[in-house]
């Protein structure tokens, strides 16, 4: 368990390296970024937490951290951060020109950090492109949850309806693997022919791995312009 006020980590053994994250190209863009808590899991009476990071205006989802395990502090923010700057989801790797945020006293430590790396960090009441994302993970956990993985039923399109990102990605752009990782958890990724696209080693069951999985690649059609939404939700 994490102290509640930990201190600001920097430096080479942190994910938030400014020499590093200096190096990135600066693009003219505006990210949102937030933790939500996550329902809790049944039998389980601590509260997990969904950190997400969302570039503005098409809400491109760049990072989601799902196992957070505590009340998220200053490091957590910094790492998140830190992930969608170096290995975002949907975008090159880049910095953003600015960052709105909650007002919350955790994150004040990383402000003058992020100001030196000509991030603006400007605090909003609401974070409604993070909130949308946040419901579309959730809407994507109940479905895996509810939706049988195994086609023994007579409708066959119940996958391709519940996964429709999944489903154009294996008809006709690459493949997708999900396993056990150690016996720690799931991996799950998406490789075309050039390689790996998406990755996600954080899930702790394979519902929460095809719910990222759903969603990054989500995330990486709405980048090339092609629309894969569901029939029912269209």
């Amino acid at each position: 368990m994490a102290k509640e006020h930990p201190r600001l980590k920097l430096g080479k053994r942190a994910a938030f390296v400014k020499t590093h994250l200096k190096q990135l190209k600066q693009e003219n863009d505006t990210w949102e970024a937030d933790f939500r808590a996550l329902p809790k899991r049944k039998g389980h009476a601590e509260t997990n937490y969904l950190g997400l990071v969302v570039a503005l205006p098409r809400r491109n989802p760049l990072v989601c951290f799902p196992l957070v395990e505590y009340r998220p502090n200053v490091n957590d923010l910094a790492d998140l951060l830190a992930a969608a700057m170096r290995r975002p989801m949907s975008q090159s790797a880049h910095r953003p020109r600015q960052i709105l945020l909650r007002n919350n006293p955790r994150w004040e430590e990383l402000f003058p950090h992020l100001n030196q790396l000509g991030i603006k960090v400007s605090i909003q009441n609401e974070l409604p492109n993070v909130e949308e994302v946040y419901e579309d993970f959730l809407r994507q956990m109940r479905r895996a949850r509810s939706t049988p993985l195994i086609l023994y039923t007579p409708r066959p399109t119940d996958i391709q309806k519940a996964f429709p990102a999944i489903a154009v990605w294996v008809q006709g752009y690459g493949h997708i693997e999900i396993g056990d990782q150690e016996g720690v958890g799931f991996v799950v990724r998406a490789l075309d022919y050039g390689g790996l696209v998406f990755e996600d080693d954080k899930p702790e069951s394979l519902a929460e791995a095809m719910a990222s999985l759903e969603m990054g690649l989500t995330a990486w059609f709405k980048e090339q312009g092609i629309n894969v939404e569901s029939p029912d939700r269209q």
